[in-house]
C-alpha cells in the first residue's frame, strides 16, 4: 500500500493544479528545500555514514567512503613509522577530521530534512486551503468541457451516419443495384469504414475494397473499384501438358549417312 503523502492528502498533488500565485511561490519553496537536501547528498556523499556490519553482527558499524580511505592512510603511515623507527600516529587525532565530516554531514542531512518538511507543511495547509475555491472552478471547466463533447458527439454521429449513406450508395452503383448496403455492415469484427480511400481519379482504392469485402463476383460496373496494382501470378496447373512439337531428321534411302533435313512430324 502506498503512503500517505502527508496529514493533508493521501497522494501527492498533481502538478497541474491551477494554484494561486501564493500556492506556486510555497511549492516553489519546497521543491527548492528538497533541490538543496539532493545537492548536499550528492557533493558530500563520501561522508556518508553506512552500516558496514558483517553476517552475524549484531549490533550497527558505521563508516564511510572517506573514513575507509584515511584508514588505509593510516595503515601506510604506521608501516612507514615503523619502518623508520618512529613512533606511532596518534589513530584518534589521524582519524578525527573524516569523523567530524561524517557527523556533520549527519546533522547537516537531519537538519535540511527538517526544514524540507517544514516547507511542504505550509504548501500543503495554503493548499488545502483553497480546494474549496479550486474545486468550484474545476467543476464549471468540466461543465464546459461536457458541453463541448457533446456537441462533438453529435457532430461525430451525424458524419458517421452521412459516411454510411454515401457508402451504401456507392455500393448501389458498383453492384448494380445489388447491394443496397456496403458489404461490411453489421460485421461482427466491425464495419471498417475508417480504410475508406480513393484514388487520384476517384476510385475505390483496391486494398480498400478488400477491407470492406467488395468480392469480384458483386461488382457489376467497371471503373469504380481501383484494378489489382499487384496482381498474383497466374497459377500453372502441373496436369496440363502444353504439347510442342518434335523435329524429326529423316535420311533418304540410301543415304544414311548424308545430312539431310527431312519432314516435321
Amino acid at each position: 500500500m502506498p503512503k500517505q503523502y502527508d496529514a493533508n492528502f493521501v497522494n501527492e498533488p498533481p502538478s497541474d493544479l491551477p494554484l494561486s500565485p501564493k500556492v506556486k511561490s510555497l511549492r516553489k519553496a519546497y521543491q527548492g528545500a528538497q533541490d538543496a537536501i539532493t545537492k548536499y547528498v550528492s557533493e558530500n556523499a563520501r561522508y556518508r555514514p553506512m552500516d558496514v556490519r558483517r553476517l552475524g553482527e549484531s549490533k550497527p558499524r558505521y563508516s564511510a567512503v572517506a573514513l575507509e580511505e584515511k584508514k588505509k592512510e593510516l595503515r601506510e603511515a604506521e608501516i612507514a613509522a615503523v619502518e623508520a623507527g618512529k613512533l606511532l600516529p596518534d589513530k584518534d587525532e589521524f582519524l578525527a577530521p573524516v569523523k567530524a565530516k561524517m557527523d556533520e554531514y549527519k546533522r547537516t542531512v537531519e537538519a535540511l530534512k527538517v526544514l524540507a518538511a517544514k516547507a511542504k507543511q505550509e504548501y500543503s495547509n495554503a493548499l488545502f486551503g483553497e480546494l474549496k475555491t479550486m474545486g468550484l472552478k474545476e467543476a464549471e471547466k468540466a461543465y464546459t468541457a461536457r458541453q463541448d463533447w457533446e456537441k462533438a458527439w453529435k457532430a461525430m454521429v451525424a458524419a458517421r451516419a452521412t459516411l454510411e449513406r454515401h457508402a451504401s450508395l456507392f455500393s448501389w452503383c458498383v453492384t448494380a443495384g445489388g447491394y443496397e448496403d456496403y458489404p461490411s455492415k453489421g460485421d461482427s469484427q466491425g464495419e471498417r469504414l475508417e480504410y475508406w480511400e480513393i484514388t487520384e481519379d476517384g476510385r475505390l482504392k483496391f486494398e480498400s475494397a478488400k477491407a470492406l469485402d467488395f468480392y469480384d463476383n458483386m461488382v457489376k460496373v467497371d471503373g469504380l473499384i481501383e484494378p489489382d496494382p499487384n496482381p498474383p501470378a497466374p497459377v500453372v496447373d502441373e496436369w496440363v501438358v502444353n504439347h510442342i512439337p518434335r523435329q524429326f531428321y529423316s535420311k533418304p534411302l540410301g543415304h544414311e549417312d548424308a545430312n539431310h533435313v527431312g519432314d516435321i512430324y
